[in-house]
């Protein structure tokens, strides 16, 4: 042996299972905070892609402009790509539908959001791309090659060869619009209102030069908000700032956890060794020798563990990665994902790795070096005596008989290794508890849906011109039944692979709701910026107005809508029985200065309250037009936490949803004095099962729309599958970090208490001289390990929850929501540890069972 270095080896080989257990900690914190990092900046990557995916890639744009902005903006030396689009003629086909052509040059194919389903874009003005399901209604029915007539840019009849098929868009076949695509022209960029979208050149720092560019066209100046923002050049770096601090307080808990198990194996470790340390000190160690020989322990640990965590954290991404690519799923929603090496990420996460090994390590080593060679050799180093307090509190560990006081005087007289044990479940519980909270945070944000997410079809009727009195005024059309029979819409739901059909109707028109000002929410106010917003006077009692959207809901819908209850019912007898509506009282305003959405309640109502719904129709100001209120009263049947169709969250008004009897009263009372509102169906909506056969579901639909006069089929099954396998993905990232972050919590306990507990072999045996039974030291044991739990429990919840705030105000300055404290997640964190810390316990003490009384009493500490 050529230095005292060298026995650093010897342990760790000498002590396997600790050694292994110590490198599977760091492995699962290296391969973690790898995750983490790559999460982060995937996360980011994800949001920029999917902007750039909605709203395209320029930079900015003009919606209003002329050739002299265009060639000024193509001279500009920070300029990059000017696409031109440029709206032409309006196309009626089959009587119902509008096509609109547009011209585009190559540039704006590349900087804005049309996207490919087949063939490829126009590459002269004779060539055309179209939105799929408008192919049935050109002229001739033409394919992907085929030729078609439309009205061209000069008001003339003009053929195109289709060359591409865009993907659908959800709105163009709901309002029967779509818009087909031809190269812009060279005459045409020069004549005409054109729109001008552009980037700059890379390097040039965009943020600087926004106030440059929005001068040359003051009031047709558009910046691309949220792509801006994903880039970090937006004139606000609140994202940016806010994801580096919420992901460098996530890996801070990471490295404090790491630095826990490694610190609580290597101190208990050093106690292990203290006279091991006192007979080197003996024969001429110094005290550097002896911590350079608890770092080399540390070194060999990293060494192996950091880079199989950089392995392991990378392998599980790219394994989960590649068997959904294989499954046929979209990553993220990505077309074409890529997993990024990302160098700073891997070489941040070797750092980081290496100083929590160091840091966790530094503090043993000091003990280990001042380490008295006399007191080592008596065996004195790690006994700790009582000392006697006056007006102690008593432990309640102490109401559990002989094997109750005796655990409680241990953990009096270990305090140092009661707080390590204790401090590594503290540590384990808050972790699992703030990530539980960032988890459920970021799914609400990303994957936040509701039943419109299974929607993979929609048959419309087709508009038809209104009639036109002798007066020359439109009239309303003649009331008709359903243009869909029962039967038909019963065969459809019988169909292999439904999960539902849901009427469609239109909306109750300009109703308000005059609500008490004691249950309006004036936070709504100040988020929007609104001084004031004008108090009203009705039979004496305060009220103020909000827009009030009522939906006509089938039994369909309502048996969807009761999965969203929070209380009250969805049950349609009963609603219609009160005359009741349910109602969603939770809204998405925007700060219009900030641009930040915040979720909250407009109002504060509870089941059983009345709504007054204003169905004059004017404003909710009728006194303006010499008018009164035409007041209608309904019931708040139930209260949902969100929309369980279209959107999730309304931004400023009122959703109420009404049984179908309910809404046709409120239509009669509404059109008594005249006027007209519809109450039929206008289209159904239909949902499928995951994993249906499409297909087979589409030709039933189809067949039903070929037996029907004057309807279309909607087909939004891309958009459809792409949103459901986001959502999947995301629940399954966010359900296997939990079961890490688990694994290396139990971990970190069951390596804490049983190091702890082998270390008491010889005081055990002691203990069973004096006349205690094995029964009362494992009573004993257990009531430790069960304190430990409470304790690190307790403690652990109030640091998680502190922490769980502080992200809650991080995240808030992206989007304001209500502080929702995971405490499912808590309560899964806290009984786990206390299980954990009993069932610990339970193998050392086996292990204890069999050993002889004589060699326990001749082990050393």
């Amino acid at each position: 042996m050529k230095s005292y270095v060298a026995l650093s080896g010897r342990y760790l080989k000498q002590q396997r299972k600790r050694s292994v257990l110590t490198v599977i900690g760091i492995v699962l914190s290296v391969a973690l905070i790898s995750a983490i990092g790559t999460m982060g900046q995937s996360m980011l990557d994800n949001m920029l892609r999917q902007a750039i995916y909605e709203q395209g890639s320029y930079h900015f744009a003009y919606p209003s402009a002329d050739k002299k902005l265009y060639d000024e903006l193509k001279n500009n030396v920070l300029v990059n790509e000017v696409g031109v689009y440029k709206e032409g003629p309006e196309t009626t086909l089959d009587g119902a539908f509008k096509l609109t052509l547009a011209e585009a040059s190559p540039e704006l194919f590349r900087l804005g959001p049309v996207h490919l389903q087949e063939g490829r874009l126009p590459q002269n003005p004779d060539e055309l791309a179209v939105e799929q399901w408008m192919l049935a209604h050109l002229p001739g029915t033409p394919k992907v090659g085929d030729k078609t007539e439309l009205t061209g840019p000069d008001g003339n009849k003009h053929t195109y060869a289709i060359t591409g098929v865009v993907i659908n868009s959800r709105y163009g076949q709901q309002e029967a619009e779509s818009t087909a695509y031809t190269l812009l022209g060279g005459q045409s960029a020069s004549t005409g209102k054109l729109a001008l979208f552009v980037t700059l050149k890379p390097g040039v720092d965009i943020s600087d030069h926004l106030d440059q560019f929005r001068k040359m066209s003051e009031n047709a100046f558009a910046p691309n908000n949220r792509v801006l923002t994903y880039m970090g050049e937006s004139s606000s770096d609140d994202v940016n700032r806010v994801l580096g601090i919420i992901f460098g307080t996530l890996i801070g808990l990471v490295v404090l956890s790491t630095a826990a198990v490694i610190y609580n194996i290597f101190h208990i470790s050093v106690l292990e060794r203290i006279r091991q340390f006192g007979l080197l000190r003996t024969l001429g160690a110094t005290p550097s020798q002896i911590r350079a020989l608890v770092f080399r322990e540390a070194t060999t640990l990293a060494v192996i563990g950091i880079p199989l965590g950089l392995l392991v954290g990378w392998g599980a991404l790219w394994g989960v990665i590649r068997l959904m690519l294989s499954a046929g799923f979209q990553v993220l929603q990505m077309e074409d994902f890529q997993l990024t090496w990302h160098g700073w990420i891997i070489g941040g996460s070797v750092l980081i790795g290496l100083l929590s090994v160091y840091l966790a390590a530094w503090l043993p080593a000091r003990k280990a070096a001042r380490v008295s060679p006399v007191e080592a050799v008596r065996g004195a180093g790690s006994i700790v005596r009582e000392s006697i307090g006056r007006g102690r509190i008593p432990s309640p560990l102490q109401g559990f008989g002989v094997g109750g006081k005796m655990a409680a005087k241990n953990i009096r007289r270990n305090r140092s290794k009661f707080r390590i044990t204790t401090f590594s479940i503290i540590i384990s519980v808050a972790l699992f508890i703030v990530f539980h909270y960032f988890t459920q945070e970021t799914l609400t944000l990303t994957a936040d849906s509701n039943e419109e997410n299974r929607v993979a079809f929609s048959i419309y009727k087709n508009y038809s011109a209104p009639e036109v009195g002798e007066d020359g005024k439109t009239q309303p059309p003649k009331p008709k039944n359903d243009f869909l029979t029962k039967e038909q819409i019963d065969r459809i739901a019988a169909a292999p692979g439904v999960q539902g059909v849901y009427g469609n109707y239109d909306p109750l028109g300009e109703v308000y709701a005059w609500i008490p000002d004691s249950l309006y929410n004036k936070d709504y106010l100040k988020v929007t910026r609104q001084e004031s917003s004008e108090v009203r006077k009705l039979d004496g009692a305060d009220y103020r107005t909000a827009y009030a959207y009522v939906r006509k809901y089938d039994e369909a819908r309502l048996e969807e809508a009761a999965k969203y209850l929070v209380s009250g019912t969805a049950d349609p007898a009963k609603l219609e029985a009160q005359n009741a509506v349910l109602i969603v009282e939770a809204i998405k305003p925007q700060d219009p200065q900030t641009g930040k959405r915040t979720l909250l309640d407009l109002v504060h109502y509870k089941v059983g309250d009345k709504i007054k719904l204003d169905l004059s129709g004017e404003g909710g100001h009728p006194e303006s037009d010499g008018m009164q209120p035409k007041f209608a009263e309904v019931t708040v049947g139930g209260i949902l936490s969100q929309s369980p169709f279209d959107g999730i969250y309304l931004e400023h008004d009122l959703a109420v949803m009404a049984p179908v009897a309910v809404f046709d009263k409120l239509v009669e009372e509404m059109t008594a004095d005249g006027g007209w509102q519809s109450t039929e169906m206008t289209g159904i909506d239909v949902a499928v099962k995951d994993g249906a056969d499409v297909a087979a579901v589409r030709q039933v639909l189809q067949d039903t729309v070929n037996s029907l006069p004057n309807a279309r089929l909607s087909d939004y099954v891309a958009e459809q599958t792409s949103e459901r396998q986001f959502i999947l993905q995301m629940r399954i990232f966010v359900y296997g970090f939990l079961a890490v972050i688990g694994l290396i919590g139990s971990l970190n306990i069951v390596n804490t208490v049983q190091t702890n507990l082998l270390l008491r072999r010889r005081e055990f045996g002691l203990l069973q001289a004096v006349g205690m039974t094995m029964g009362q030291l494992k009573r004993m044991a257990s009531l430790e390990g069960a304190w430990y739990g409470v304790l690190g429990s307790f403690w652990g919840l109030l640091f998680g929850a502190g922490l769980s705030y502080f992200l809650f105000a991080e995240l808030s300055n992206l989007q304001g929501m209500p502080f929702r404290f995971p405490w499912g997640g808590a309560l899964i964190a806290c009984g786990a540890a206390l299980a954990v810390g009993l069932i610990s316990v339970q193998g050392p003490l086996r292990r204890l069972s069999k050993m002889n009384l004589i060699e326990s009493l001749r082990e050393e500490t």
